[in-house]
């Protein structure tokens, strides 16, 4: 049974995401520092899926509305040993829904992943379909670096699979490393061109040879050339959390050809 709020008893309204499903707000509860989110336009069908994919640690539980604390993993300065915890809880999560629940996310990239009580919590599942039901690329929605490749080709024909998850999740196991978005800077059109072009994200230095084998793997451009979700799954508990540096350090050439690819995609 799903508990019904008067909204009357929500003060101080802020808006802390939008995208092509709905947007999300914080709230506090009048009279107290209980802080919630809200979501807005959440359609019947994102409500039997998310009641569907509950009942596992990862995935964020549906109330009516729910209570969170934190921020997007992206705003943390994370030691190696959160940034494999948190990769771990991501691959579990989206595990939980392939295998246990059916169900394709659909929309993985890092607004869609809270924090609460410092455990990840998956999030928005309005784009979400079941195994097999999933929607062509004639019509592309989400953040464009965190989207399957073979979504963004519109000349051929492809249906969103699991396989889609698995290249958004390993977009973001590489931004747990770098600390920064993927192609910041870079316009949406121009990021599509590259990433249809076979380019990806380079590694951090320093990080863990193994964790970037791993998020090479899966985002490869032919879905059949990336690992199934309990590949995904089991293989972080397989890298030592404590062969790593503490920090990601700050590298300076890494910024410079980042500001020359923009630079760059501003002439076209």
């Amino acid at each position: 049974m799903v508990d019904q709020y008067d909204s009357h008893d929500l003060i101080n309204f802020k808006i802390i995401g939008s995208g092509g499903s709905a947007s999300v707000y914080v709230a506090n509860w009048k009279n107290t520092s209980t802080i919630y989110a809200i979501k807005k336009s959440v359609d019947n069908k994102e409500v039997y899926l998310t009641i569907r994919a509950s009942s596992h640690e990862n995935i964020i539980q549906f109330r009516g509305i729910t209570k969170l604390e934190g921020k997007y993993l992206r705003n943390n300065t994370l030691e190696w040993k959160n940034q494999l915890r948190f990769a771990k809880e991501i691959a579990s999560a989206t595990c939980w829904l392939h295998d246990k629940k059916g169900i394709i996310h659909g929309d993985i990239h890092p607004n869609n992943i809270l924090i609460h009580k410092d455990t990840v919590k998956l999030a928005d599942f309005g784009r979400s379909c079941l195994k097999g039901s999933g929607r062509y690329n004639t019509q592309v929605w989400g953040v464009t670096p965190y989207v399957d490749p073979k979504m963004l080709d519109k000349k051929i024909p492809y249906k969103m699979s699991e396989k889609s998850d698995i290249y958004s999740i390993e977009v973001i196991f590489w931004e747990l490393t770098s600390r920064s978005s993927p192609f910041d800077g870079l316009d949406g059109d121009y990021i599509t061109f590259k990433v249809l072009s076979g380019v990806r994200e380079e590694p951090v230095p320093n990080t863990n040879v193994k964790f970037i084998g791993l998020y090479q793997k899966c985002w490869e451009q032919e879905p059949d050339e990336r690992p199934n979700i309990l590949k995904v799954n089991d293989t972080p508990n397989r890298i030592d959390s404590e062969n790593n540096v503490s920090t990601v350090p700050y590298f300076k050439e890494r910024e410079e050809r980042k500001k020359t690819e923009f630079e760059h995609s501003c002439q076209i």
